[in-house]
């Protein structure tokens, strides 16, 4: 999966291992709320639902202690 963030203060491009199933989709989330969700998660490995572009994502961990939903936001590619 690639992860890029483009802000005032700087940019990142990363390449992140993922197991996938499905097609390739292109979406946008809050980045802080990304990091917030996966702050509390005390595991290497989340489980990341994705359904569509404009579809909420749902983040958890393997226990299911945490469920955590983000919605996305409009983005210029």
């Amino acid at each position: 999966m690639e992860v890029k963030v483009v802000s005032s203060i700087g940019s990142l491009n990363e390449n992140v291992a993922v197991e996938k199933e499905g097609k390739d989709i292109m979406i946008g989330f809050n980045p802080k709320f990304l990091m917030d969700a996966l702050g509390k998660i005390d595991d290497e490995n989340v489980d990341i639902y994705l359904l569509n572009p404009k579809a909420p994502c749902f983040i958890r961990d393997k226990e299911e202690n945490y469920i955590y939903l983000i919605l996305p936001v409009n983005f210029t590619a």
